[in-house]
């Protein structure tokens, strides 16, 4: 039986409300970043500073998130930050390799970006797995 849906699990709503304001500030993070590398030098630094705060925001809310989740969720999330660890992995080992015949380097922000992408890739990957196997 389906739960009614004026029922809803405060716990669900806080895991889901981190999880929105985590990929917030990543994505603008990321954003006044790559703004940093065009601007004058005192607005530079004062964007770069934004986005270290704002980027101890996203750790300090990925942090609550991990705080807020059950055993089986954290299966999940130790299999998605596997799947990110071997895919960046695997992409810096190319990065490096390429960097031999010339290629110019990635920036930072570029390897940091890709990270959480693979991260919510491996979530996605790792919930339809577990999704398939248990059906």
């Amino acid at each position: 039986m389906l739960p009614r849906p004026d029922h809803v699990d405060p716990l669900v709503v806080k895991k889901q409300s981190l999880l929105r304001v985590f990929y917030a500030a990543a994505i603008g993070c990321a954003a006044v970043f790559i703004l940093a590398q065009y601007s004058h030098s005192f607005q530079r630094e004062a964007l770069l500073t934004l986005s270290l705060l704002g980027s101890s925001f996203v750790v300090w809310t990925l942090l609550r998130f991990l705080r807020a989740i059950d055993e089986f969720e954290r299966r999940y999330i130790y299999e998605a930050l596997t799947f990110a660890f071997i895919g960046m992995l695997i992409l810096l080992i190319g990065e490096a390799f390429l960097e031999s015949f010339g290629f110019s380097r990635v920036p930072g922000y570029g390897n940091v970006v890709l990270a959480v992408v693979l991260w919510s890739v491996g979530l996605i990957v790792s919930s339809w797995r577990r999704h398939w196997r248990y059906e």
